[in-house]
């Protein structure tokens, strides 16, 4: 959205052009063929930009750029309905927070380093359908030759002193009985605070800041539904993964922008009721692999932005993986070959692997993986028309993505028709 116009019409324009979002479609599901994507969310509908949303814009404006930073999203229900809430930065202040009471549709709440601090919190308990809230850090990732992830703004400035939420605040958070998922990386808290989440009846997934310890672990096994669990942006000791282990009911860890030494990975191979893991920019390289092994119900791994080049997945092969996400790693045409042993795998994501040219496509190592269903190829920019002979070999897949690429629509359409049993995504 550019700057404020003087006819303030043309703002209400303006603002609503920002509002025409589409998801990304989730990994767990299939992505479409047809062209716009199909996803749960749906255009801005016309007449819906009100006041409030329009002061939450220009809150979310950065100095030096044009855009608003923050976000709506409809559902795609029939008549939509504002779903989700985006806002970032210093700007947002409680009397800004304050103006989601006119949007009671609101199921899910994101905020990334505002200005709010546990009393604008209060202004949640005004939404009686929210499932999913998010008080997160910004995420600043940017790596030379990549694309920027989705939601990575390395331009964003961190403010010192900013206003924290704490134990106040999740008091108030434990108010609201139906939140299925909460993430507080961004919040200060205590082994003692998390005793009032256990007030949350529905809550499945949990994000926090803290050191755990078991007092921490047992406030976490009290939440009867709670099964899947982020820590990161801070150093994560072996200790801590070792009072995890007592948590029988733990399915997923993620662990994000987290500094995670040898012992660390070790303790975490001990989990032994864990279905999914992801690291997430922890500065992993091939020889960190070698601490992964164990895992006997582990079938999903996530080894997002980190310095992987391919060799240490040989580690891997013990494992029963079905998914594998290597997205922004340094996979190359000639690493490529490292993932053959993989025999188990499913789903491959080699999302923004830019070091993957033509050559390694033409290389047809990735099609000799028959097991595979779906395959990620999104933001290879140096793969292009040239291997349309070799792409459609892919016709075992169920789902192929090729979004980011320099492949043409006028291939695409080729190879709908060439593989047509396999969803080719645009």
């Amino acid at each position: 959205m550019n700057h404020r116009t003087k006819s303030a019409a043309a703002l209400v324009a303006l603002v609503a052009s920002h509002f025409v979002l589409v998801a990304e479609p989730p990994k767990s599901g299939t992505e479409p063929n047809a062209k716009p994507v199909a996803s749960r969310y749906a255009e801005q509908p016309k007449g819906q930009i009100s006041p409030e949303m329009i002061r939450m814009q220009e809150a979310g404006k950065v100095e030096g750029r044009h855009d608003s930073l923050t976000f709506f999203r409809w559902s795609s229900g029939n008549p939509p309905k504002l779903s989700h809430l985006g806002l970032w930065g210093p700007k947002v202040t409680n009397d800004i927070f304050a103006l989601i009471s006119t949007m009671p549709d609101l199921s899910f709440v994101s905020v990334y380093e505002t200005a709010i601090d546990d009393d604008g919190l209060q202004a949640l308990t005004k939404l009686p359908n929210l499932r999913y809230l998010s008080i997160t850090p910004i995420i600043r990732y940017e790596k030379a030759g990549f694309g920027a992830p989705q939601w990575s703004y390395p331009f964003m400035k961190p403010v010192a002193g900013r206003p924290r939420v704490a134990g106040k605040g999740l008091r108030t958070i434990a108010s609201i009985a139906s939140l299925e998922s909460l993430d507080l990386l961004d919040a200060q808290l205590s082994s003692d605070d998390l005793a009032l989440l256990s007030s949350l009846p529905k809550l499945g997934s949990l994000s926090l800041p803290n050191v755990l310890d078991d007092e921490a672990v047992k406030h976490l096994q009290a939440c009867r539904r709670l099964s899947a669990l982020t820590l990161g942006h801070r150093e994560i000791t072996a200790g801590e993964l070792q009072c995890l282990a007592a948590w029988k009911s733990l399915r997923k860890l993620t662990l994000t922008h987290a500094r995670l030494s040898d012992a660390t990975l070790e303790a975490l191979s001990k989990l032994e009721t864990v279905q999914s893991i992801e690291l997430i920019d922890c500065g992993l390289t091939d020889e960190h692999l070698q601490h992964l092994h164990g895992f006997p119900k582990l079938t999903e791994l996530s080894l997002q932005r980190n310095e992987i080049n391919g060799p240490g997945l040989a580690h891997l092969a013990k494992l029963n993986l079905t998914t594998l996400d290597l997205g922004f790693n340094n996979i190359r045409d000639e690493t490529l070959q490292h993932l053959l042993p993989l025999t188990s795998l499913e789903n491959l994501w080699l999302e923004y692997c830019t070091g993957v040219t033509d050559e390694g496509i033409r290389s047809c190592t990735l099609q000799k993986m028959t097991h595979l269903k779906q395959l990620r190829l999104r933001g290879m920019k140096k793969v292009t028309d040239a291997t349309f002979d070799d792409l459609i070999k892919f016709a075992h897949l169920g789902n192929l993505s090729i979004r980011g690429t320099n492949i043409s629509w006028e291939s695409v359409d080729r190879m709908k028709l060439a593989m047509p049993k396999t969803v080719v995504f645009k």
